[in-house]
């Protein structure tokens, strides 16, 4: 994964992160769902998506599980700067 591909995900991740622990829970991720809507499309059962998303079953969603789950939504944060080479 290119480093800044990571890095728009670091940044989707703490955004979603409320409590800034470096996991989200689903109290984080149902509060934040119109936000994940904005960048990977509709959710039509949030519980479901957390629960797959948490490959672990720990009950969190840790960094390297959300950006395996970004890669295959296709996340794109709203407000960034895409860069474009010539």
């Amino acid at each position: 994964m290119a480093l800044r591909q990571r890095f728009e995900y670091w940044q989707a991740f703490r955004r979603i992160d409320a409590g800034g622990d470096g996991r989200v829970d689903l109290q984080e991720f149902l509060a934040a769902k119109l936000m994940i809507e904005k960048w990977v499309g509709k959710l039509d059962d949030p519980v479901a998506e957390f629960n797959k998303i948490d490959g672990n079953g720990g009950g969190q969603i840790l960094f390297d599980e959300f950006c395996d789950w970004s890669v295959a939504k296709h996340l794109d944060l709203d407000d960034d700067d895409d860069f474009q080479a010539d």
